[in-house]
């Protein structure tokens, strides 16, 4: 087996044992915000919270990690920090609306953080690693369908307050089969890393677009978490069948996350993202059609031919984009102003629609919304990359 096979092999290792871990702090937040009694503003406020921290923590990070050329190391402090704040948040339960804003921000927060970090780890690890990203990323979204339903169990069998430990156990796997991978590769700047070199990065017009398409195409994903859910809960759904939703997506998308290397030579990533915004317009549309819980987890198995290709030719546009010495800060500045920042606009947002105009016609409103993307993405087809070769 060669050298770079033997790498893609242990980082799928490292995301599938990882993103198990993810699944426990994060996918049962609106169930245990729900149970201890929040109303929808004060769930508003607590998830913008955890948007705000993911925000300008990415931001900071990214920038982190070129300045001091190192991905691993924050990492993996990253990743202490949200073993100690999940299990903060889940050990107290009832209603403590101050606490619970301050915990669930860090640990929404920090979720977002060690996410991004762990692909900058492997996009930067090794140029084969780039175009076999979806592959690899494919193990977290198995990581993810085998979290999903444990972290359900652990509740209704144990109580939300051993999801702290369990997240801490499955964590020192994650630091036992990743220990030993190389560092990302970092170029080094003649000058070094300033802030001046991010206002280059930022001032990019290709970039900013870019990054605005994928912030609206996030904002529209993100109301699958938040209004897609409270639709589920609505109309008779259980704890079981919001966890069944995020494995049963996770396990759809594996295809073509495993396509995703040949997609991406044969289709380039432009219209990889343009294909995924019109499928985003049919997803959203079945939603407000929807009448029951079954067909609401049925139409999310749309997330098959929705997120896979976005967060594939994301990543690889994004790197595109972004000068070599600041690859890190690209990345992760664009998962900020993209995934965080639609994290924060859309709960406040679907929250208000809803409550003003209903869950069904909220959603059609979502899915007319992805013409704005589509029409970036027409924009941006236009428009010409760095000149360097990324896959």
């Amino acid at each position: 087996m060669s050298q770079n096979k033997r790498l893609t092999l242990r980082f799928m290792l490292v995301f599938m044992v990882a993103y198990i871990g993810y699944t426990i702090p994060f996918t049962q937040i609106i169930p245990f915000l729900t149970a201890s009694g929040y109303t929808a503003s004060e769930r508003g406020l607590i998830l913008a919270g955890m948007s705000l921290v993911g925000i300008f923590g990415q931001f900071i990070f990214g920038f982190l990690c070129d300045k001091y050329r190192t991905v691993k190391k924050f990492y993996y402090g990253a990743l202490i920090a949200l073993v100690v704040f999940s299990w903060a948040t889940y050990a107290t339960t009832g209603n403590l609306f101050y606490y619970h804003l301050i915990t669930f921000a860090f640990t929404g927060g920090l979720f977002q953080i060690v996410v991004g970090l762990l692909d900058a780890w492997t996009l930067e690890s090794d140029p084969y690693l780039v175009l076999h990203y979806g592959k690899i990323r494919a193990f977290g979204a198995l990581g993810w369908a085998i979290g999903s339903p444990m972290t359900a169990m652990i509740v209704n069998r144990l109580g939300y307050d051993k999801l702290g430990l369990a997240n801490l156990i499955i964590t020192l796997v994650t630091f036992a089969v990743s220990w030993t991978l190389k560092d990302a590769v970092k170029v080094t700047h003649k000058s070094g890393i300033h802030w001046d070199d991010v206002k280059l990065l930022v001032r990019r017009k290709e970039y900013l677009v870019l990054v605005a398409i994928l912030l609206m195409i996030n904002i529209v994903a993100s109301a699958d978490m938040y209004t897609v859910i409270d639709k589920i809960l609505l109309l008779g759904g259980t704890n079981g069948d919001v966890s069944l939703k995020w494995s049963f997506q996770a396990i759809v998308e594996l295809p073509l996350f495993f396509l995703g290397a040949r997609l991406l030579v044969k289709f380039g990533g432009k219209k990889l993202l343009l294909f995924a915004t019109v499928m985003y317009f049919i997803r959203f549309f079945g939603y407000a059609w929807a009448s029951t819980p079954a067909l609401l987890i049925a139409f999310s198995g749309f997330q098959m031919v929705t997120f896979p290709l976005i967060n594939v030719s994301s990543k690889v546009l994004i790197a595109g984009e972004s000068p070599d010495h600041l690859r890190s800060t690209g990345l992760l500045f664009a998962t900020s102003m993209s995934f965080s920042l639609a994290s924060l606009i859309a709960p406040i947002t679907f929250g208000f629609l809803v409550q003003t105009f209903g869950t069904n016609a909220t959603l059609i409103g979502i899915a007319l919304s992805t013409t704005i993307p589509f029409a970036l993405g027409l924009w941006y087809m236009t428009m010409k990359p760095l000149d360097k070769t990324i896959i």
